[in-house]
């Protein structure tokens, strides 16, 4: 008996031997977009009442009115950049679309720094929301696929956790710093983002669909180290992606599809109506298993 579990232990397959530091690596990288994410979500907040002030700039000095659109309009361009990333994730794949987030965050955050009037508040709020929306679909979908399944309930955590940092940021810096100087800070996480992911590998699922195996056996050895056996996690994934059903309009109109997505939505909405703000990604979500 001993000889055999000795036996077992040096015979043990080389998925044993996972080295996941590139892998926070590669989270660390992605979440940043969620740091950014959060910041960009509140910057509204301690902004509004130096916007207000009768020491303001009169050029873009906010009323009531112009205060509500400052803080508003960037949830719509959070729905915008949502929706084009639900697009982009297939298109293009989940890495570039958080790539991608950094360009109009990055023109946002420029707008916001050197407005010289209130149509460029407005329109570089509307953009930093764009980004969030973008990265808010696109990360959760990322880590979740790029996570070995031993760590991956803990690193779908980090988004969230991130987000609520990239919002207490904001606040502690708005305590030092004027609302001009917290734009170009805001631009920082995002740049620093997309040089970090410029050299982590892509999803390897997106590689399997795309029939890149090569590609994906790459990526899943410098996810989890040179000496991993890629073996039977790529088989794991190709046979979900080849069971995976394709929902049609028709099955959405059942109750197994609507049922689930109304309450997710329904909670969402109350949520943001009671300003009980969450920054979960809802495409992260695999709502049938």
């Amino acid at each position: 008996m001993k000889r055999t579990a000795l036996l077992n232990r040096r015979t043990a397959p080389p998925e044993s031997k996972i080295n996941n530091s590139r892998l926070y690596l590669a989270v660390f990288s992605a979440v940043l977009g969620n740091f950014n994410f959060g910041y960009s979500m509140v910057f509204s907040s301690p902004v509004i009442p130096q916007l207000k002030s009768p020491d303001a700039d009169p050029r873009f000095r906010l009323d009531a009115n112009d205060a509500a659109w400052f803080g508003s309009i960037y949830t719509l361009g959070a729905a915008v950049g949502g929706l084009g990333a639900m697009l982009l994730n297939d298109k293009i794949g989940r890495k570039l679309s958080i790539m991608l987030s950094a360009v109009p965050s990055t023109i946002g955050y420029m707008l916001l720094g050197g407005a010289v009037n209130l149509w460029m508040l407005l329109l570089g709020r509307f953009l930093t929301g764009v980004a969030g929306g973008m990265t808010a679909a696109s990360i959760p979908v990322y880590i979740s696929e790029i996570s070995h399944k031993s760590v991956r309930g803990a690193l779908g955590s980090c988004p969230q956790i991130t987000a609520v940092f990239g919002s207490l940021s904001l606040y502690a810096l708005s305590l030092v710093l004027p609302w001009r100087w917290l734009a170009v800070v805001g631009g920082g996480p995002a740049l620093v983002m997309i040089v970090l992911l410029v050299f982590m590998p892509r999803s390897p699922r997106r590689l399997l669909s795309l029939g890149q195996e090569d590609k994906a056996k790459k990526a899943l050895r410098w996810l989890r180290g040179e000496h991993y056996d890629t073996h039977s996690e790529v088989l794991a994934i190709q046979n979900s992606i080849d069971t995976q059903d394709k929902v049609t309009l028709s099955q959405l109109a059942t109750p197994r599809f609507y049922r689930p997505i109304l309450i997710s939505v329904v909670m969402r909405f109350l949520q943001q109506m009671t300003g009980h703000h969450t920054y979960s990604g809802l495409s992260g979500i695999h709502l049938f298993s």
